[in-house]
């Protein structure tokens, strides 16, 4: 079964990553998974494969273990490099950002523009330019420097909606 594109969530900070591939490490030889978180900078690991399912579990599964949070071990981990002017604080992930994670999941899980637009508003005040890009990049669309990202996406959600009565619902 292969792991491509799933979805995990940390068992010991609830951080969600997403899997890149399955890989191994040599010369031995050991599977492993190669993963990025999905929040902060976006970091990319690799992780022998059996540690990687003790520290991680599918989104779409119940953790039926023990729910004392579990300390992940960070043995046989490969981290990128920092880059320039970056500092280990920066790339500290908290509660915060788990929970506009879960406000973007929701923006791209919405099936209308015109729900897309509700929740546009009601994030507004917390979006920043991670959250703009990636709701662009959903609706195909690319932000220029410059360009106020809420204003350009509201615009073009409005005008989208227009239209998507005439042919249901659904996008």
């Amino acid at each position: 079964m292969s792991m491509l594109k799933d979805i995990y969530d940390s068992r010991g900070n609830g951080r969600a990553v997403q899997v890149i591939s399955e890989c191994y490490i040599l010369p031995e030889g050991t599977e492993a998974v190669c993963y990025q978180e999905m929040s902060g900078n976006y970091s990319v690991y690799v992780l022998e494969k059996q540690q990687f399912h003790s520290n991680y579990f599918k989104r779409d599964e119940r953790w039926e273990e023990n729910p004392e949070r579990l300390e992940p071990n960070m043995g046989n981990i490969v981290q990128r490099r920092p880059r320039a002017n970056e500092r280990r604080e920066d790339r500290r992930n908290d509660g915060q950002e788990v929970h506009q994670m879960s406000e973007l999941i929701r923006f791209l899980d919405a099936d209308t523009y015109r729900e897309k637009i509700k929740i546009l508003e009601e994030m507004k005040d917390r979006l920043d330019d991670h959250m703009l890009n990636n709701m662009a990049v959903s609706l195909d669309l690319s932000l220029e420097d410059g360009v106020d990202g809420y204003t350009y996406i509201m615009s073009e959600l409005k005008i989208r909606s227009r239209f998507e009565g005439k042919r249901g619902e659904r996008l």
